[in-house]
């Protein structure tokens, strides 16, 4: 049976490196990764927003 993982982080400046050591750890191997999503937030901060 394949183990199939979803690795997401919400922006781009973080990896999945931890989610990676998490299963790892739990003694998941060979997973399958159907997906891995880079950081796709589109939030800003206050104070780099053209509004404030």
């Amino acid at each position: 049976m394949a183990n199939l993982v979803y690795k997401r982080v919400s922006t781009d400046q973080q990896s999945t490196a931890r989610q990676d050591l998490v299963l790892e750890e739990a003694g998941v191997e060979n997973p399958v990764v159907f997906e891995e999503d880079p950081g796709t937030s589109t939030r800003s901060s206050a104070r780099s927003s053209a509004n404030c």
